[in-house]
């Protein structure tokens, strides 16, 4: 016997994910209730430059109470494919578009309760590129070497978790 799904109950109907309190019977026949994040999927870029460098941004998170060091993502819109999302996102948050693309894998952000299944990309041959940054970005460019990289993950000054889990996909740490 597996774990079945018995009721689902929409809590919150929001812009970019759902919450959902649900009702399961595990495979020994008890029943228990959990509330879901229902989120449509994400992506996140790793985007690396001529030089060598990788380009991160420093975005204000309300959640975090402050600005956090992170690469670019964001949520995939309905019916769209992660990568052509990867390209836009790409434009909107760091201002560079990409002629090389690279998928690096993918998680699940925080699989105890969300749905959301992020897709890495790593982006190079990078050209400039414009687009309008949505209301609540405020976003400032951070490029990095491997080695600013590794001593800000050490000093704990990159505390994001798609962007140690790129690092950590594209074997920089």
């Amino acid at each position: 016997m597996a774990f079945k799904l018995l009721k689902r109950t929409k809590l919150i109907k929001g812009p970019i994910f759902n919450v959902d309190r649900e009702w399961w019977r595990g495979p020994d026949g008890r029943k228990f209730e959990r509330h879901t994040l229902v989120h449509p999927g994400a992506v996140a870029i790793l985007p690396r430059d001529k030089q060598g460098r990788y380009l991160l941004i420093r975005q204000f998170r309300a959640a975090c109470r402050g600005n956090l060091l992170e690469i670019p993502a964001g949520t995939i819109e309905p019916g769209e494919r992660a990568l052509t999302c990867a390209k836009r996102e790409l434009i909107e948050e760091a201002g560079y578009a990409a002629r090389r693309w690279k998928k690096l894998g993918a998680f699940y952000s925080a699989p105890g309760y969300s749905t959301e299944k992020l897709i890495v990309y790593l982006a190079w041959d990078l050209k400039s590129a414009f687009a309008e940054q949505d209301e609540d970005e405020h976003i400032r460019l951070a490029p990095m070497t491997v080695t600013q990289l590794r001593a800000a993950v050490k000093k704990n000054r990159i505390e994001d978790g798609k962007t140690l889990g790129a690092l950590l996909l594209a074997d920089v740490l």
